[in-house]
């Protein structure tokens, strides 16, 4: 089963950053046009003012540039910023200027402020001369030539606002993989982490945030040691002491069947067989669950498995397709829980069936007893998936525990199917042993 692969720290960082620096370029472009706009806007008509007294000067000692009626020589090809007219007040003819200025008169009279012209694309200030007070001087300056202006000033703050943001990100992203690398490194020193071997504990550059995380994964590794020890010496004592019942158990069954009569000796070997195999699951599931052993995973034939096994009075039919790659003791274990439910649910058949799905064996058991609600079902697979197996969960009983913990041994996991009538549960793990494993 597959998960969806969680959100990266890094890539949310960087992404915000990211988004954060061009917001911030273009938050700053829009402000500084605002301020600039309104000073180049004020600039540009101080640059306007200041021309026309320039222009006017020079006309008022030279009265006939301003009464020729010619418009001004154009000697070479450049870019006019600024336009002048001589415009007579009573007529409102233009009688002189610059050679890119209308023909028409921009202003019909003269303006004490500087102003628009009616049409909105000049910018225009009026003089008037005081030798000739008919006539006065127009300074111009279109629209689009302020505008062209303006334009340049947001481009160029633009590009420089959102450059300065991109350099800052990729530097504040560089600095972020720098300084998640030790976050890197525990999750690493984490995952070579054995509680039994303190010289493996985590060891990452020091970071005030990190000390906490190392201090707990620390004292969590020694408490995880001192029960590892504590039920390993169980584990040992439990062994010991199962053992001697269980051999005794079988001696007496040897006897047993050499002075019994020929009539009984054939349950009576089956017996000492059941024994025998009772005591070495017994082993297994003790070594499984109290030092994390390894499957001891051969080829397994069910039926003889299921035959060497003392049951109950059920039918039990066997359909194996494939191979089945596991530990015997442990299968059998899960199998003994696995019908001994059954049989508490008053199932009287039972098919267990082997099978290959892609690359995993599926172990099906299928009986036809009581079987359960399917809200109960639901239940039962949610707290399988999420291994719920203590007080308050739906799980009720050793078999399904033990079932799912013998496929998660192996690798696997543990599904419960819908079926017509009766309860059916699979085991599913990868049919080919792990490489470390081989």
């Amino acid at each position: 089963m597959t998960h969806p692969k969680p959100p990266s720290i890094r890539g949310r960082l960087v992404q915000s950053l990211l988004w954060i620096s061009i917001a911030f370029g273009l938050l700053t472009s829009v402000v500084v046009w605002y301020v600039i706009a309104h000073e180049m806007s004020e600039l540009m008509d101080q640059e306007l003012r200041e021309a026309a007294e320039i222009f006017h000067s020079v006309m008022a000692i030279q009265p006939d540039l301003g009464t020729n009626g010619q418009s001004a020589t154009k000697h070479f090809d450049y870019e006019e910023h600024l336009v002048w007219q001589v415009v007579d007040a009573p007529s409102g003819r233009v009688q002189s200027r610059s050679h890119k200025a209308p023909e028409q008169a921009l202003q019909s009279a003269p303006t004490e402020v500087i102003a628009w012209t009616q049409d909105g694309q000049w910018r225009t200030f009026t003089s008037v001369f005081s030798q000739r007070p008919e006539q006065f001087l127009v300074v111009a300056q279109s629209r689009k030539e302020r505008d062209e202006v303006n334009g340049e000033v947001v481009w160029y703050t633009l590009m420089a606002a959102l450059s300065m943001s991109l350099l800052s990100a990729l530097l504040m992203n560089w600095r972020i993989r720098q300084e998640l690398r030790p976050l890197a490194a525990l999750g690493q020193g984490v995952q070579h982490y054995d509680p039994l071997r303190p010289d493996t504990a985590p060891k990452t550059a020091p970071r005030q945030e990190l000390l906490p995380i190392e201090q707990a994964i620390g004292d969590l590794g020694h408490r995880l040691a001192q029960r590892i020890i504590s039920e390993r010496a169980f584990t040992s004592h439990a062994a010991h002491a199962l053992r001697t019942p269980v051999a005794g158990i079988d001696v007496q069954l040897a006897l047993a069947i050499q002075e019994a009569p020929e009539s009984i000796r054939p349950r009576l070997v089956r017996a000492r067989n059941a024994a025998g195999r009772l005591g070495r699951v017994m082993q297994a599931l003790l070594m499984m669950f109290r030092s994390g052993m390894e499957p001891q995973r051969q080829e397994v034939d069910l039926r003889q498995l299921i035959d060497a096994l003392a049951f109950h009075d059920m039918a039990i039919a066997i359909h194996q397709t494939t191979p089945v790659n596991a530990d015997p003791d442990l299968l059998a274990a899960a199998l003994l829980n696995l019908l001994d439910n059954s049989h508490r649910f008053n199932a009287h058949q039972v098919t267990i069936t082997a099978l290959q799905e892609g690359a995993d064996t599926v172990l099906r058991v299928q009986d036809d007893g009581d079987g359960c609600q399917p809200h109960t079902k639901a239940r039962l697979q949610q707290s399988l998936q999420q291994q719920a197996y203590g007080e308050g969960s739906a799980m009720r009983g050793l078999g399904l525990v033990l079932a799912d913990l013998v496929a998660r041994a192996h690798g696997g996991y543990t599904l419960l199917p819908d079926c017509a009538t009766g309860f059916s549960i699979e085991l599913h793990w990868p049919a080919a042993p792990p490489a470390s494993a081989a």
